[in-house]
């Protein structure tokens, strides 16, 4: 039978057991030992490498080149805005004429029409101041003042005797008074003669009342006849309605005419509270009506409502046209207000928001070291106009002023004491 052997080894070939283990962990180490230097060497070489980076970045931050940008020159302007009220035409003034007395209509103002006939003052008919529209007849007056005459001529006749009766009255007083003091009259008589002295007095002033009251009454029946007719009360009239016609019989103080003075007119209109306050008593303005296309009138402010209306919460004001030229009551009528001012306007795009706290900043380009930089300067508004903004210039060390260059655009990638080049 055969024998399998092992092929084996010599002997001292094969290494012990402990040696083995040996080998194997400086082997181990070695490579570790290698891996760490690798490790070492490529965070070192990371480093150096990071740090050229940064090294290089801020050579390259220092050294970039100045932000382009646009500037506006701050100076003042004029600028013109405005606004436009539309409203109806009336009249400056207009009066309900009456007669303050009654009685029949006697005749009224006869007017020679295109005809040339003679006719009755009617609507539409312009009259000058003073014209006697209508007459009463005057014969009721004329009688009442016939009367009061008498009256007035008894009363002063009345009123010598009267004055006459105390003058001789005074004159018995003394002579009474002297006989008195001589014994050759009693006191009885003295006494007589004062009573009859005062009563002659007393008969003067009631006499002379007599004639104050028929004076009044004189007075007032030549108002009366002044008042038979009835005349215009203004420089250009005109009728705008006639309610009584000739031979009528009328009571005092009834309708008899309405009276518009139209040498002016006026156009009334609301202004809100936004708007009142850029208006002022004889202001001018340009004034339009579409029922006269291609005219143009002056108007000038006469009224300022100094109260807003509870409802509409606006301010009346009147404008007024002294020259209509065809310009009447009921049409509509448009007023062009014109306002020119000077201000200092920057863009809304010049505008930002306050890095710190509230308010707003402009960027005003200044020159440092010989190069130009922007500083955040601080901004106050006046008022917006369209898409720019007035602002206000105060004077104040290190706030706007008039010729500086403020950046126009690109502000929003800018910040304070940043190199900037200004473009054209």
């Amino acid at each position: 039978m055969n024998a399998i052997v092992s092929a084996s080894p010599p002997a001292e070939l094969r290494p012990l057991p402990f040696f083995a283990q040996f080998s194997t962990n400086r082997r181990k180490l070695t490579i570790g030992l290698i891996v760490l230097s690798v490790v070492t060497g490529a965070s070192f070489g990371g480093r150096q490498w990071m740090a050229s980076v940064v090294k290089s970045r801020e050579v390259v931050s220092t050294e970039v080149a100045p932000a382009s940008v646009r500037v506006v020159m701050l100076q003042p302007e004029v600028v013109a805005s405005g606004l436009r009220y539309s409203a109806a035409v009336k009249e400056l003034h207009k009066a309900e004429l009456s007669f303050r007395v009654g009685g029949t209509v006697e005749s009224l103002y006869q007017v020679r029409g295109n005809g040339g006939q003679v006719r009755n003052i009617h609507e539409g008919d312009r009259v000058p101041k003073g014209t006697a529209l209508a007459q009463l007849d005057r014969s009721d007056y004329v009688r009442e003042r016939g009367v009061a005459g008498e009256k007035l001529a008894t009363a002063e006749a009345r009123l010598e005797q009267q004055e006459a009766d105390a003058g001789l009255a005074q004159v018995e007083l003394r002579r009474t008074d002297q006989l008195v003091r001589r014994n050759a009259s009693t006191s009885a008589d003295l006494d007589a003669a004062k009573a009859k002295q005062l009563s002659a007095q007393a008969a003067v002033h009631a006499a002379r009342r007599d004639v104050q009251s028929a004076k009044i009454d004189l007075e007032q029946a030549d108002a009366n006849l002044s008042y038979c007719t009835l005349v215009s009360p203004f420089e250009e009239g005109t009728v705008a309605a006639r309610s009584i016609e000739g031979g009528e019989r009328i009571a005092a103080n009834q309708k008899a005419f309405l009276l518009l003075d139209l040498s002016s007119v006026v156009i009334a209109f609301g202004v809100p509270d936004t708007a009142v306050g850029r208006l002022s008593l004889g202001q001018t303005f340009e004034v339009t009506s579409d029922a006269l296309p291609g005219r143009r009138f002056q108007g000038t402010i006469h009224k300022i409502g100094s109260m807003a209306d509870a409802q509409t919460r606006t301010y009346a004001v009147e404008v007024r046209i002294d020259r209509p030229e065809g310009l009447r009551p009921g049409m509509m009528a448009t007023v062009a207000f014109r306002r020119e001012v000077n201000a200092h306007l920057l863009p809304l795009t010049a505008i930002v928001p306050r890095i710190t706290g509230s308010g707003y900043d402009v960027y005003r380009v200044i020159e440092e070291d010989g190069r130009d930089v922007v500083r955040a300067t601080p901004v106050e508004f006046e008022d917006v106009l369209n898409n720019r903004i007035a602002v206000r210039l105060d004077g104040q060390a290190g706030a706007l002023r008039d010729g500086d260059r403020v950046v126009a655009t690109g502000t929003h990638r800018l910040y304070d004491g940043q190199a900037v080049q200004v473009a054209e």
